[in-house]
Order: structure tokens, then sequence, then C-alpha cells
């Protein structure tokens, strides 16, 4: 089973992702996560990575295919795989399917999570993460920056402050909307409208599954 979540910053992709895994024990691939961890590397890539996140623009579309190509490769993603914000513009989405049909790989569900802006602003300013564990807090909960977590302490990610929040938002609506069309026209676009209730939300999606 190959999956692919859409939708703004914010809009709770990763959320899903994660209880899918659980369910169905197939692994996530998140492009956010990927640069990320090689930016904790602490590589001259990584550097570059920082300096372009922080501004809330996106990685160049060759660098992110090939590190997705080589994950969808490892022998953990042969039973399925669950893609998390990528492809994010039109040419990442004709480049991925040309990938795909290369490796004789069949993306079976693209579901797109619908979240206003305004909502998705509040949301992602008040997140927070652990340095150290997969905590996700966030200030609407009471949590704080520092506070301290079971095995590290609380804190913002550059790409969740408001000035680069809103720009994430802009650069969205501009690359990654239009693409919506291009898996409409394949047929395995489905539209869920995100709120506040994550497990509501799963439950759309799971349901969505179990009749296609």
């Amino acid at each position: 089973m190959n999956i692919l979540f859409l939708g703004a910053p914010g809009c709770g992709k990763g959320t899903q992702s994660k209880m899918l895994i659980k369910e169905f024990g197939i692994p996530q691939i998140s492009t956010g996560d990927l640069l990320r961890e090689e930016i904790k590397a602490g590589s001259s890539l990584g550097q570059e990575l920082q300096e372009i996140m922080s501004t809330g623009k996106f990685v160049s579309d060759e660098l992110v295919l090939s590190l997705v190509s080589k994950k969808i490769m490892q022998d953990e993603c042969k039973s399925g795989f669950i893609l998390d914000g990528y492809p994010r513009n039109i040419s990442q989405a004709k480049s991925l399917d040309s990938l795909f049909t290369e490796k004789n790989i069949k993306l079976e569900y693209v579901f797109l999570i619908d979240v206003p802006f305004d909502t998705l602003i509040e949301r992602c300013t008040g997140r927070l993460l652990c340095t150290t564990c997969d905590y996700i807090g966030n200030t609407d909960k009471g949590d704080k920056i520092g506070d301290k977590c079971e095995e590290g302490v609380l804190y913002q990610r550059e790409d969740d402050k408001e000035e680069t929040v809103k720009n994430r938002l802009n650069v969205y609506q501009e690359q990654t909307a239009p693409i919506i069309d291009f898996y409409k026209s394949k047929g395995i676009l489905h539209k869920m409208i995100g709120g506040n209730d994550p497990k509501e939300l799963s439950n759309k999606i799971r349901s969505a599954l179990a009749t296609n």
C-alpha cells in the first residue's frame, strides 16, 4: 500500500502518517525529516539546507527526488510506504511519477488534508518539539519553550516561526496547490477536511482505504 499525503504546512500530514504507520506497519517518508537529519549531521550540505529552510524556501527538486528515490528502494519500503508532503510542485509530481513508472511502483492513494490558513498559522507557530524524543507540544496546551520533556527540552523550529510559516503557506499556494489537479486526473485523490480532532480525520481516511 503506497500512500501520499498532501496539504499545507501544519495541516496534520505527519500526525495522520504516524497513525497509519501503527496500523499498517509501513514506513513514513517525510522529506522534512530527511532534510533535518542531514542538517543535524552537521555536514556542509546540512549547513546549506539550514540556511534555505530557515527562510521558508524549498530545496532543489533534484536533491529531494534523489533522497526520496534512495529511501523508497530500501527493504523497509517493499510492503509499502507513506509519503508525507512530497511532491511540493508539479515538476516534482511528474518526476516522481516517472520514477514510480521506472521502478514499477504504483501510487494507490493521495489524501489532501484541507485546513484554513488562519488555523494553520496558529497551529504552526504554537508547535514545540522535544530536542530528544518524538513529543510534539503546543503553546495552546500550556507548553513553553524550554520546558522539560521526559528526555529533553521543548524548542520551536525556525520554520515554525510566524514570518517563516506565512512565507511557506504562500509558497504552498503558488507551487503545491496546482498538483492537486494532477492527482485528481489520475483518479486517486481524496480530499479530507482537517479539523482539531486527529482521530476523527483518521477514521475518515481509514474509511476511504476500506472502500477502495
